[in-house]
C-alpha cells in the first residue's frame, strides 16, 4: 500500500510526462475494448432486434435506404401501389407450394406529421395499421394498458411516445386534422415502434389522400420461417419479377451484417496488435527518458540502503500504476467509441450494452503494456553504481 501511494506521489511530481505515458496506455486499451464490445453488441442485438419484428419478410420501395434493423420497412417518404400485393402473395405461395400453409398479409401506412397534443405541436410518425392481422401476424405484440381501436377515431401509442408526451389513456391527439382518442399504450420493445402513433390503415390513407398505397408489406408464413433457403428464393423471386421494390427478411439483414462484421474482425484485431507494439515502444522512451533524468534520485536512495529489488518495487509501481489507470480510463472511452461506431458508421442499433467481462481484460492490457515498456529500462537503471550516478553528468 506504501508502495502505490509513493507510486501515486510520483506521478503527480511529473504531471506531463506521466500524462503522455497514460495517453500511450489508454489509446490501446480503448481501441481493443471498441472492437471487443463491437461484436458482442453485433451478438446479443442483431438476432434480437430481427425477432421483434414477428415477419418472414418485408417488402417496401427499392429507393428507400436501410442502414439498421429498426429502420426495415420504416418510410415516409415512398409508397408502394396495392396492386402488387397480390402478386407478392402468389409468388411465396408457389415458392412454399401448400395450398394449406397459410400465408398472412399485413400492410402499414406510415405518414411523418405534426401532432396536436394539447396546444402543442409534435412531429411524430403515425403508422396507419389493420390491428386484426397485425395481431395475427404479431402475437407478442401487447399493451401495457388500454385495449386495441374499435373504430376509425382510436389509436394506440408507442409506450416511449406515450410517457415522453405525458400522454394517458382516453386522450385525445389531432392527426391530419382529426381528433382520436387515445386507448391504449403499447409496451416498449426497443424498437421503432417505441416512439409511433398507430390509427387505422384505411382512416389514415383517406386523411392523407393515399388511397391504394401502402408503405410496407410484411408477409409472414411458418415454412419460410423454418426454411432459410426456401426464404432466400422467396425473396429473389419477387425481387426479380416486382419492379421498385426491395424483399428482405430482417433475419437475412441482420446475417449479412452480422458476416461483414465477421470479415473485418482479424483485420481490427491485427491493428490492435500493431496499436500495442506502438505503444509499447512509446512508453519504453517516455520511461527510458524519465529514468535517466532521475539517476542521480537512484543513486541518493541506493546511498541510504535501498536494494535493487527496492528499487525496482518502487519505479514498477509507479508505471503499473500508470498501467492500471489508462486500463480504468481506457474502458469508458472505448464504450463511447462503441456508441459513436453504431451511431455513424456499422448502424446496428446496438447503442451502450456495458460488458462487465471485459472491465478485468481492459485493465490486463493497460498494466501489461506498462510492464512489457518499463521492466528493461527499470531493471538496467537499478544496476548503477552509486558512484557513477553522481560523477556521470545525466541529462535533466
Amino acid at each position: 500500500m506504501e508502495l502505490i501511494v509513493l507510486a501515486i506521489k510520483d506521478i503527480f511530481r511529473r504531471k506531463g510526462k506521466s500524462l503522455y505515458l497514460l495517453i500511450a496506455v489508454v489509446i490501446p486499451v480503448a481501441i481493443l475494448s471498441t472492437i471487443l464490445l463491437t461484436f458482442d453488441n453485433a451478438d446479443s442485438s442483431l438476432s434480437t432486434l430481427a425477432s421483434k419484428f414477428g415477419f418472414t419478410l418485408i417488402v417496401q420501395p427499392k429507393n428507400v435506404r436501410v442502414d439498421k434493423i429498426s429502420h426495415i420497412g420504416v418510410n415516409t417518404q415512398e409508397y408502394i401501389h396495392e396492386g402488387v400485393i397480390a402478386d407478392i402473395k402468389k409468388i411465396v405461395q408457389d415458392t412454399i407450394r401448400n395450398p394449406k400453409d397459410k400465408v398472412i398479409t399485413v400492410v402499414r401506412f406510415y405518414q411523418e406529421e405534426d401532432i396536436l397534443i394539447g396546444k402543442s405541436k409534435v412531429n411524430s410518425v403515425v403508422a396507419g395499421i389493420d390491428f386484426k392481422t397485425e395481431l395475427e401476424a404479431k402475437p407478442s405484440w401487447k399493451l401495457t394498458s388500454g385495449r386495441w381501436p374499435q373504430s376509425d377515431r382510436e389509436a394506440v401509442l408507442g409506450g416511449t411516445y406515450a410517457s415522453s408526451r405525458k400522454v394517458s389513456l382516453n386522450d385525445t391527439v389531432t392527426i391530419g386534422g382529426s381528433e382520436f382518442t387515445v386507448v391504449g399504450i403499447l409496451q416498449n420493445y426497443n424498437s421503432s415502434e417505441d416512439y409511433m402513433v398507430f390509427a387505422p390503415f384505411a382512416e389514415m390513407q383517406k386523411l392523407f389522400n393515399k388511397a391504394g398505397f401502402v408503405s410496407v408489406i410484411n408477409i409472414q408464413n411458418v415454412s419460410l420461417d423454418k426454411d432459410k433457403k426456401l426464404l432466400q428464393t422467396a425473396v429473389e423471386d419477387i425481387n426479380k419479377n416486382i419492379p421498385n421494390i426491395m424483399a428482405l427478411s430482417p433475419q437475412q439483414f441482420s446475417t449479412m451484417k452480422y458476416t461483414l462484421l465477421k470479415k473485418t474482425f482479424k483485420f481490427m484485431l491485427a491493428i490492435v496488435v500493431a496499436t500495442i507494439a506502438v505503444s509499447i515502444f512509446s512508453i519504453f522512451n517516455i520511461v527510458t527518458s524519465v529514468l535517466y533524468s532521475r539517476v542521480k534520485e537512484i543513486g541518493l536512495l541506493k546511498s541510504v540502503g535501498a536494494s535493487r529489488s527496492q528499487l525496482l518495487s518502487i519505479f514498477l509501481s509507479e508505471y503499473l500504476t500508470i498501467g492500471l489507470i489508462g486500463g480504468m480510463i481506457g474502458y469508458p472511452l472505448g464504450l463511447l467509441m462503441t456508441y459513436l461506431l453504431d451511431s455513424f458508421l456499422l448502424k446496428l442499433g446496438a447503442g451502450i450494452r456495458v460488458n462487465l467481462l471485459y472491465v478485468p481484460v481492459a485493465l490486463l492490457v493497460g498494466i501489461f503494456c506498462s510492464f512489457i515498456a518499463s521492466f528493461y529500462p527499470t531493471y538496467q537503471l537499478s544496476k548503477i553504481k552509486i558512484t557513477e550516478s553522481f560523477r556521470t553528468q545525466w541529462e535533466e
